[in-house]
């Protein structure tokens, strides 16, 4: 196939630079399908000692988010963050200790999701404010015009994905079967995530090299606006969040990519992470 250069029209998109705030931490009381109930450490807050890469089904937690939460007190304001907020903008810690270090958002729950180099995380804490210099939403390439990118800055679509024959050709650590689709379906594909059912078979199985960061293929999956079913669709997602012991709620995918199956060209790669693409948090690579 010739491949030619990705344009988009990210020279007319907004750059805007958003207030968040680190997110306390959630302590979720969860029942099992045994009917048992767990308390374990939620969503929220700041993660330590997971970096993006580490395996996401290793964790005794639930819907463990690495790295900081970010939100905002004022509704309006949280909507921008949810909103405005795509994977790969850069992260600047305003006040506290670590003041005037840098990240990057790479994903989406409740919150908007930010990974930050371990050292800059230990001297993080919640209630510290960040800036997210937000850029992506509108973000398209004219030579697929029923491609929909959501929540993607320009510098990650770059950097994961080139242009073949008008075919956009994509490498991913997994293609799952629509089967995968669970908690999620029906919501606003610009924000919050879709769960994957990984605690059941054949996902469990299919899922359980996955790791943070990882990109991830759907197949039959139409993410132009509410999550649905389509049959000769697809979507392509990062792993946002970890699992939990509840039913239909496993690994969390934040929605990049939708369009019709033939529109992409899939391309199964281990190393297919939002940190090895922009290392931008300083990570450490597992």
């Amino acid at each position: 196939m010739a491949t030619s250069t990705l344009h988009t029209n990210a020279d007319r998109l907004v750059r805007t630079r958003l207030k968040a705030q680190i997110l306390p931490a959630a302590a979720n009381r969860v029942a099992g399908p045994d009917g048992v109930l767990q308390i374990l450490a939620g969503q929220g807050g700041v993660v330590t000692g997971i970096p993006l890469g580490s395996p996401a089904g290793d964790w005794l937690g639930d819907h463990v988010e690495p790295g900081a939460s970010l939100g905002h007190p004022d509704a309006s304001a949280n909507m921008a963050i949810r909103l405005l907020s795509c994977a790969g903008n850069p992260v600047t810690v305003l006040d506290g200790p670590a003041s005037g270090a840098r990240g990057m958002v790479y994903g989406k729950h409740g919150a908007v999701l930010a990974s930050f180099a371990q050292e800059a995380l230990a001297r993080l804490a919640p209630g510290e404010w960040v800036a997210v210099d937000a850029c992506g939403v509108g973000l398209s390439v004219p030579a697929i015009s029923d491609l929909v990118c959501h929540s993607c800055s320009p510098e990650l679509l770059g950097r994961i994905s080139s242009l073949e024959d008008r075919v956009l050709a994509v490498k991913v650590a997994a293609i799952l079967p629509a089967i995968a689709a669970a908690a999620g379906i029906g919501m606003p594909a610009a924000m919050f995530n879709m769960d994957m059912n990984t605690s059941a078979p054949p996902i469990a199985e299919l899922a359980a090299h996955l790791r943070f960061g990882d990109l991830v293929a759907v197949l039959d999956q139409d993410h132009r606006t509410a999550r649905t079913y389509r049959k000769g669709w697809a979507m392509v997602g990062v792993v946002s969040h970890g699992h939990t012991v509840g039913g239909g709620h496993g690994f969390g995918l934040m929605t990049l990519l939708t369009a019709p199956t033939d529109r992409f060209r899939f391309e199964v790669d281990a190393e297919a992470n939002v940190s090895r693409a922009l290392p931008l948090a300083g990570e450490e690579r597992i």
